[in-house]
Formats: structure tokens, sequence, C-alpha cells
């Protein structure tokens, strides 16, 4: 599945989780909820200084349809974030998040999904639409962003060995960003998979990137094209989960006076379930990132970790802290940012659950317009039909 729908779908999916859906004709289930959030923000611009402080009320209806005929799933998930600012001069903000995938099970060793990505993004710090690691270096960006993409696999339930091939096409325009250059591009990437024992599988991988820029006068020309070649083993118990890619990242412009990049990419996931209850999660990775500016692009080193833990049927916490390194490649630029979320839920009815928590940013750079921090805190709930 490509990387984009991946990161994006686990949160999506998630206010679906105790909602009860309703039968449609044709074997189609609807799942609507709404979340409501009063959020104080102590930063909303966003600024090294001069800070502005708000409250802002947050709505996020969200609906869910899925059917299923045997050898074929389809699901629609859609999810729109509206933002009003009660204490500060700053217009409102309307978010919007479509995902769509089909499957179809065309053999016992043949099967074929189809995803969709779109997304009309206004604020530049929503986590409930847009999670994704550009838009935390970014905190400015505001874009629209189309992404389609169809995967091939290879393999039985149970072979010992598997093959999965993707292949897509994503276009992002930013809207009102003086130096970001809107880019679009055709990706394609090949997973192979090997068992050597029980839960253990052996991973190849190859993913390949052509990005064109539409290029502003005054900025290089960055149009690429990206490689990464990555080997490495996962793992999967009840107890245990262990992924691990590592290998060579590289990146070739098309302007020979821009220097081309060549480093080091790694993928690590891990999650621990010492209780049905509890679960540690642990992730670092290596990515480069479109540049803003006079960057050529961005070599992007992060960590994180996770617990969940449900105290009781119904109270549950989350915690969370990431820490990104970020050099801005052809600059004297980096970003140094540190991210953390902590949140309580609690299961009030069946259909609804209120929640509070906050959620904290910390960014320091080696040119001090670029650092800043940023809070936030917040109560609310999350009703379904």
């Amino acid at each position: 599945m490509p990387l984009l729908f991946t990161l994006t779908a686990a949160l999506a999916i998630a206010p679906f989780a105790n909602a009860q859906p309703i039968n449609l004709p044709a074997g189609i289930a609807f799942t609507p909820s709404i979340g409501v959030d009063l959020r104080y923000d102590d930063n909303i611009d966003s600024s090294p200084v001069n800070e502005v402080e708000s409250w802002l009320m947050v709505a996020t209806p969200r609906f869910l349809l899925e059917a299923e005929t045997g050898i074929s799933t389809y699901s629609v998930q859609y999810s729109l974030s509206r933002g009003d600012y009660l204490d500060a001069d700053r217009d409102s903000y309307t978010d919007q998040e479509l995902l769509a995938d089909a499957s179809w099970d065309l053999h016992p060793r043949h099967g074929v999904e189809v995803n969709l990505v779109f997304r009309d993004i206004q604020e530049e710090f929503n986590d409930r639409v847009a999670p994704d690691l550009e838009s935390l270096i970014f905190e400015r960006d505001r874009y629209i962003e189309k992404d389609f993409s169809a995967t091939y696999t290879f393999g039985a339930e149970g072979a010992r060995a598997g093959l999965e091939l993707t292949a897509g096409h994503n276009d992002r325009n930013y809207i009102d960003e003086i130096r970001a250059q809107d880019r679009r591009g055709t990706y394609g990437s090949g997973l192979f998979s090997f068992n050597i024992a029980g839960a253990t599988n052996l991973l190849a991988r190859l993913d390949a990137r052509d990005i064109d820029f539409r290029r502003l006068p005054e900025l290089p020309d960055l149009d690429s094209r990206e490689v990464n070649y990555l080997v490495g083993a996962e793992r999967e118990t009840a107890v245990l989960t262990l992924s691990l890619l590592a290998g060579l990242g590289t990146r070739t412009f098309s302007d020979p006076t821009v220097e081309d990049f060549s480093r080091p990419r790694w993928e690590f996931f891990g999650a621990w379930r010492p209780l049905e209850i509890t679960e540690l999660t642990f992730t670092a990775d290596r990515v480069a990132l479109e540049s803003r500016g006079l960057a050529t692009l961005i070599d992007a080193r992060s960590a994180s970790i996770g617990w969940t833990h449900d105290w009781t049927e119904t109270i549950s916490t989350q915690l969370s802290f990431r820490y990104t390194d970020a050099d801005f490649e052809g600059t004297d630029l980096t970003e140094n940012i540190r991210r953390g979320f902590g949140t309580v839920n609690y299961q009030f009815l069946e259909w609804l659950t209120l929640r509070a928590g906050v959620n904290a940013l910390d960014q320091s750079a080696t040119d001090p317009v670029f650092a800043f921090d940023r809070n936030q805190a917040f109560i609310g709930f999350e009703a379904s039909l």
C-alpha cells in the first residue's frame, strides 16, 4: 500500500473504531461521526516574536462508506475540519480530506488495490486531517493535493515469498505560499518478502520517484529523480512487531549545476504489547523532503515513541513524542523540532467519547527567524450515530 495512503488511513479510521455502522441497501455500511473541540492555541501564527494567542472551536464531521462483495472490498472516507477563531483577527478555515480505496482478490495468488487521496488544507497545524512529517516542518503550508495509486500483489496467503508492485501519481498545488513551488510527479515501488522462519520475513524494496516543479523564476530548477534501495527484515507476533529497512537514498537533479544527493536511508517500526491493554511504539526514519526557497532538499532524521493504555473499559490515554532534525541542503539552515502529544479519552456512552489533551511544539533553528514554540490544549467529544 502506498506510504501516503498508509500514514493517513490509520488515523482516519480511528474515530470509527467504536461506532456502529448503519446498513444501507446493496450491502453498503455507512458510519457517520462528528468531533467537536474547544482549543486554546498560544501562538496561532507560529511566530518567533509577538505571539498571538486565541481560543478556537473546531468541528470535524466524518463519514465512512464500506462495501464487500466476497472477492472485492470498497471504502470511502471523508473528513471536514472547520475551525473558528473566537478572539483573534484571523479568518476561519475549512480543511477537507477524501480517502477512497478498492481491492480485488482476483486469484488466491493475485490481488489488486487502487487508492485515491484528496486533501484541501487551509490550516497548517491541524493534526485532525493531515499528520504527515512535511506539514510538521512547514507549519505555514496550505495546499491542495491529489494522489492516485494502484498496487498489485503476488503470493498466496501463507506462501513463503511475496511481491508487491505499486505505481502512482501525485500533484500538490500551494495556496498563497510565496516561495513554495507547486509540484507533481510519478512514483513506483517494488517490495519482495521471503519468509525464513515462522513470523520472520526478509525484505527488499526499491522506490523511485520523478519530481517536476512548476518553477518560480527566482528559485533554482529542482526537477529531480529520487531512488531508494532498501533491504531489511520484519517479525510480528502477538506481543511484538518489528520492521527495519535500511539502505541508500539518492536524488539526481536535472540541472547539472545542482549537486546530486546520496545518503543512508532507513525506516524502523517497533511495537511491544506486554499486555492486551497497553502498547508501546517506536519509530525512526531518515527521508528526503522537498524544500522551499533556495534549499535543494531537506534531509530529515526523526525518531518517536508512543504509549497507548486502556485503564478501564471506558478510560484510555495516548502519549507520544517525536524529534526531528532537518538539514536544508545547500544552505546553513538546520531545524530541530520536538513535538509532544497527550490525550485522555472517556467513553461516556456507547456512541459518545469525551476527550481532553495537550499538543506542544518546540522548534529551534540556526536562523532565529524559524525558531518558535507553540502549545495547544483542547477539550471535546467524538459522537457517532
